[in-house]
């Protein structure tokens, strides 16, 4: 499967958010600070009754093909990272050595989604609407040190008692030992995701009196899986599944299931469907505080799809190790029959998404500076979730009216404390159109360990 595939999201844009008549704030994307703070349909989401925040004019705003991507590694260096992502390198031998060694200790999370378009309409009176398209990638590998000597190096890895080599040149693997898998990568987890999700919201302001306004919304999302991967152990269980569209060339062998015949390379493999639920209440228009809770629903999983087995770890073992130090730009070759699992035919699966609980507020002390924080809880840890509590702040500073400058924090969720940093601009009639740039992490520009990944671009972003 071709790399930009996987990375459909190319560690771009992490992160703008729109302020109700101005330019965009930068806030860390769908896990930023953006509770009480993001408007229109960067409002999807997140939080759908900060779609009824807005002026006293009916008001369009759309865009296309924005971004936001992050990848986190407490194990890999940054010059790693940067080498296995965006240049594609392979890993020699020694390198895979290194490789698994660095990943017995820590592992790696992204998150990464496109928005090909998005687009939100308030009238005054009626309340706000909007529709958002977007491809959502994730993945979370947590590897014990059996599992990582195993993935990155196959046939050599010292778990490996023999091998074998015939006239190809192809190499079997035989191990000695009567343990289950799940004795050995006792620990590990390894998941992945990518989905698409079609939400459409809308938000309006329910009660207004005396200075105080309380605004509701709700949002609907269809959704549909084009991959999953969900693999725990623990000491005496294996569990997971995996399905993956045609688009992956996953070849599962010898398993006939009538689900594997799919209708081109993008036939969905699941489908689910989800609600959002939130509310705001504004003080004077200067103090906000908001909750909501997202992604409330199930998904279907019923194309391609097997279960995991457990197994006596005295099997033939053929899996060469993969050729990346990220894992995921080579996950066909983990996943595959050749691979390390042992699978299984599956008809169906319902797992629930990745919901999850956000608590904010924010001030505008003065004119021209927001500040604001949130609290994001994931209510489950399925593919897609953040994993653990998130905390995020958000100040946001416009020093003339084109231009503004986001700065924050963001600790948990899939990295350690990361300082996001952006600059939005127009150069048109009440910023008509609008630009931005941005980082999830600026300090990760000038540090090697733990990186956090993430370029941020907004282009085509539009208000009238």
């Amino acid at each position: 499967m071709p790399k930009a595939i996987l990375f459909l999201l190319p560690v771009m844009l992490f992160g703008t958010a729109a302020t109700s008549q101005d330019l965009l704030s930068f806030g860390g994307g769908s896990f930023g600070a953006g509770t009480t703070l993001f408007r229109d349909y960067q409002a999807s989401g997140v939080n759908p009754a900060n779609l009824g925040i807005f002026g006293t004019e009916t008001s369009v705003t759309f865009a296309f093909l924005e971004a936001t991507g992050v990848v986190f590694s407490e194990a890999l260096p940054k010059s790693d990272l940067v080498q296995s992502i965006i240049k594609g390198k392979k890993l020699t031998e020694a390198e895979k050595l290194t490789i698994a060694q660095l990943f017995a200790e820590d592992g790696l999370s992204f998150n990464n989604e496109l928005m090909p378009v998005g687009i939100a309409i308030q009238i005054p009176e009626i309340g706000g609407f909007s529709f958002t398209w977007k491809e959502k990638i994730s993945g979370d590998a947590v590897l014990n040190p059996a599992f990582a000597d195993l993935v990155f190096n196959g046939v050599n890895s010292k778990y490996i008692d023999s091998v074998i080599i015939d006239a190809q040149g192809f190499l079997t693997g035989y191990t000695d030992t009567l343990l289950p898998y799940s004795n050995y990568f006792n620990g590990s987890s390894l998941q992945f995701s990518w989905t698409r999700n079609f939400n459409i919201s809308y938000g309006r302001k329910l009660i207004e009196l005396d200075g105080i306004t309380i605004y509701g919304g709700g949002g609907i999302n269809f959704i549909q899986g084009n991959a999953v991967t969900d693999i725990s152990y623990t000491e005496n269980s294996a569990s997971g599944f995996a399905a993956y569209s045609s688009v992956f060339d996953i070849d599962y062998a010898a398993l006939t299931n009538p689900s594997l015949d799919l209708n081109g390379n993008l036939y969905p493999v699941g489908r689910g469907f989800a609600i959002d639920l939130g509310g705001t209440i504004s003080i004077k228009d200067k103090i906000l505080a908001g909750i909501s809770v997202t992604n409330m629903g199930s998904m279907k999983w019923n194309g391609n799809l097997v279960s995991l087995n457990d197994g006596i770890f005295d099997s033939v073992v053929n899996f060469i190790g993969v050729n990346s130090a990220d894992i995921y730009s080579d996950i066909a070759s983990l996943i595959n029959a050749g691979g390390l699992f042992n699978w299984s035919e599956q008809s169906e699966i319902k797992q629930s998404l990745p919901a999850q609980l956000r608590i904010g507020g924010a001030i505008s002390p003065v004119d021209r500076l927001e500040i604001g924080v949130d609290i994001i809880q994931p209510l489950n840890k399925n593919p897609g979730s953040i994993q653990s509590t998130l905390f995020a702040g958000l100040v946001s500073f416009t020093p003339v009216e084109w231009i503004k400058l986001t700065s924050g924090f963001a600790g948990g969720g899939i990295a350690n404390l990361d300082i996001p940093f952006g600059v939005s601009f127009s150069f048109t009639p009440q910023q008509a159109w609008q630009l931005s740039i941005g980082t999830r992490d600026i300090v990760s520009f000038f540090r090697q360990d733990t990186p956090t990944l993430s370029l941020s671009i907004s282009l085509l972003r539009f208000r009238m």
